[in-house]
């Protein structure tokens, strides 16, 4: 099981390809959301480690990178995903983030520039009273009553129309498996997160929302959108997806960033 100690903590991860990207091939770079583990976005890799190296990591206090208690934010998740390129001396990469791993990538882009090639933002969150309200009320419910109470409700809640029972079983097994502790730990992290300068954001910007996602709003990812300065941006929206995407409609998110990567 391969761990990487970036930051005073281990990070469990995969590389598709240790020993460098293939020819002509990028190094992508992919960051979770809450509630998660990497392996969300394995329905997804099919579609890219042909070509391009993938690293995927559970972000600390989540999956298997055990929590130790130690200070998270969103800007140390965002210093842990440099701390993986340079332990494993990658100078640029794609950045690949889901929800909170939205967050995540579009502080990255913003903030670390020299080391972006591009940005991928997979139903981002946008910093808002109600997005700290929603997360304060689920830290306490994971301190009080442990993972179950939120596996029971966030695959049927946070998943589009056309989502199958496999997807939400998938889901539930993801957030059933957390550190109730890393959880809520997580979830101030994003109550706390910063506004994002998404002006500063220059590199290729692919935005992939669902149209039925209550948990990052299309006004939130509109907003992500219009503000990022890059010259080279586009908006994907899945119909009948929610919250979910690589879960739900994996071809549909694969090919959006096969074909993204392949512009850049």
């Amino acid at each position: 099981m391969p761990f990487i100690s970036v930051n005073n903590h281990r990070l469990h991860y995969t590389d598709s390809h240790p020993d460098g990207a293939p020819e002509n091939g990028l190094t992508l770079v992919f960051t979770h959301g809450l509630g998660s583990s990497q392996n969300y976005y394995f329905p997804i890799l099919p579609y890219l480690t042909s070509k391009h190296r993938c690293i995927t990591s559970d972000t600390y206090g989540s999956g298997r990178s055990t929590y130790t208690d130690q200070p998270v934010s969103i800007a140390s998740i965002a210093a842990d995903v440099v701390g993986i390129l340079d332990a494993l001396n990658i100078p640029q990469a794609v950045v690949i983030g889901h929800s909170m791993g939205g967050l995540v990538v579009t502080l990255l882009g913003s903030e670390y520039a020299g080391r972006v090639k591009g940005v991928v933002a997979i139903g981002p969150t946008h910093p808002s009273e109600t997005l700290a309200s929603v997360m304060q009320k689920r830290s306490e419910t994971a301190t009080e009553g442990g993972m179950e109470p939120l596996a029971n409700t966030i695959p049927n809640q946070a998943t589009g129309s056309e989502a199958t029972p496999l997807a939400r079983s998938f889901i539930r097994e993801l957030v059933l498996g957390q550190n109730p502790k890393g959880y809520a730990a997580l979830c101030r992290a994003i109550a706390n997160a910063p506004t994002v300068d998404y002006a500063a954001i220059k590199a290729p910007f692919l935005l992939i929302a669902g149209e039925e996602d209550k948990s990052a709003s299309f006004e939130g990812c509109q907003r992500i959108f219009d503000n990022v300065s890059s010259a080279n941006k586009e908006l994907e929206v899945l119909k009948r997806v929610g919250h979910w995407h690589c879960i739900e409609a994996p071809e549909q998110v694969g090919r959006a960033i096969e074909e993204f990567v392949a512009g850049i």
